[in-house]
């Protein structure tokens, strides 16, 4: 009689990781946490001047208040590329902080045009009714409905948008710091002298779409040896294959011998060894020797690109 304990240990794998998984902080608590990471001194900077250049516009002409719309996602922009995370929060505090500063230049200039220090603003509150000036209460009520849809969701908007942006190109440039550098477009290669010509990071483009072409998958790259060689890590029909590429004039019996090392280390049990030029006879040798590598050179290359 045989006894089924593959359920029972699906499920206490499933206990166990649960078990190591940190429990997830209440909904207030990650709120407090954000707000406490927030980096208010430029938050609050930005806010200042995004509601001074609103109310500039604002209390202009209708024609400069149209242009008042574009003045909060400019600041969201700018703000979500500044900081480092927590962008919603962010952009939510500048909306806020930047409605309520605006809300006090507003009931300043209004109570410095009570005093007939300034000019007051001359609005059109009504459709039936030519613009004239506007009452120091009027002027905060004008404020306050304009500013309250305006002030809030599109800072916020700006900063999410800016922020992940950034923080994505900042990954990116992250990954191609760790890889040593980026693939490169090559040009048309249309004889054997045009692939020849092609530096190291164009080659592995080239050799990436070649490959993609014959059914491979492309899995990662790696420049290596100060940038002399470029990794580049493939599968097919499930088999893991490890590409160095060269643009060397003579590939020389080390690079066959470091790759083999490096097949070995990262238990890749497919090698191929690419060039664009050509072999030593000793390279030649080195890699013929073995079952698991093939050495390609710049004339098979082409061919296989040509047939």
């Amino acid at each position: 009689m045989s006894v089924d304990t593959k359920s029972e240990e699906r499920a206490s794998t499933a206990q166990a990781e649960d078990a190591e998984q940190p429990a997830r902080p209440p909904l207030m608590q990650r709120i407090g946490a954000s707000f406490a990471r927030v980096e208010w001194g430029q938050t609050l900077l930005v806010a200042a001047l995004m509601a001074l250049a609103w109310c500039a516009l604002f209390l202009a002409s209708n024609v400069l208040q149209i242009l008042a719309g574009i003045v909060p996602v400019m600041a969201g922009l700018f703000l979500g590329r500044r900081v480092k995370g927590d962008y919603l929060t962010h952009g939510f505090v500048l909306g806020i902080t930047g409605f309520l500063f605006g809300l006090a230049f507003a009931a300043i200039y209004g109570a410095l045009g009570q005093a007939g220090i300034v000019p007051m603003p001359v609005l059109q509150l009504r459709a039936d009714a030519p613009p004239a000036p506007v009452s120091f209460d009027e002027l905060l009520f004008v404020y306050a409905s304009f500013s309250l849809f305006a002030l809030i969701p599109f800072p916020t908007f700006g900063t999410v948008m800016a922020g992940r942006a950034e923080q994505r190109n900042r990954e990116t440039q992250q990954q191609i710091a760790e890889r040593g550098g980026r693939l490169e477009r090559p040009g048309v290669v249309r004889t054997l002298e045009d692939l020849q010509g092609l530096s190291l990071p164009q080659l592995g483009s080239y050799v990436v779409a070649l490959y993609r072409k014959k059914g491979f998958v492309f899995k990662d790259y790696r420049f290596i040896d100060k940038d002399k060689h470029l990794d580049i890590e493939m599968e097919y029909e499930g088999e893991r294959f490890l590409l160095r590429l060269t643009v060397a004039d003579k590939v020389r019996p080390g690079t066959i011998e470091s790759l083999v090392q490096d097949m070995k280390r990262q238990d890749i049990r497919k090698g191929v060894v690419i060039t664009s030029t050509d072999y030593t006879p000793d390279a030649l040798k080195a890699a013929h020797g073995r079952r698991n590598l093939v050495a390609i050179n710049g004339q098979t290359l082409f061919e296989m690109a040509e047939g």
